[in-house]
């Protein structure tokens, strides 16, 4: 009984280790699925955004968007998927209906939003993790995804996950 007593309290102890280290990953990262932006919770700010059409018609052109959540020291921490809402003066607004943690990188990698190929073809809601540090890359028009892609499905404004051997991006690096 003593040994079962020990397990339990073990687990215990690393499920309020893990609820702990949950929390504290999300500190100052406010869940903003389902809320307009701007403005920006206390702090927080989109540097870098892109337009995801669904059509050529108008109201379709910039229909979805994805967007950075940065701090006020301009370190990325979210990715957003957001839908158009309205525009207030020459402000387009926006309710954010899916984020993601933005990944770490290793040396060399960037992330690639909006400029990517998926099975060859052009796609806006693609995100994905590039090696600018490849043998040759700065000769390259594109480079493949390594190790993450995204795509923001338009019809729900949810990313999802895209196998990176189907995604290659074009490398804004090139020496052309």
């Amino acid at each position: 009984m003593r040994r079962s007593h020990l397990l339990a309290l073990s687990c215990m102890t690393a499920a309020a280790i893990a609820a702990s280290v949950a929390i504290a990953a999300s500190a100052g990262q406010p869940s903003l699925v389902g809320k307009v932006v701007p403005p920006y919770p206390e702090g927080l700010k989109s540097n870098t955004g892109s337009c995801v059409g669904s059509g050529s018609e108008p109201g379709q052109v910039c229909a979805r968007s994805i967007a950075t959540l940065d701090d006020s020291e301009d370190r990325t921490l979210q990715l957003l998927a957001a839908e158009f809402v309205d525009r207030v003066g020459d402000e387009p607004r926006w309710r954010i209906t899916d984020a993601v943690p933005y990944p770490v990188l290793h040396r060399d990698e960037l992330v690639v939003i909006a400029t990517c190929q998926r099975d060859g073809v052009d796609d806006a809601g693609l995100i994905a993790i590039i090696d600018t540090g490849t043998a040759h890359a700065a000769e390259l028009e594109m480079l493949p995804a390594t190790r993450w892609a995204l795509r923001l499905d338009r019809a729900t404004g949810k990313f999802v996950r895209v196998p990176p051997s189907r995604v290659r991006c074009y490398n804004e690096g090139t020496s052309e």
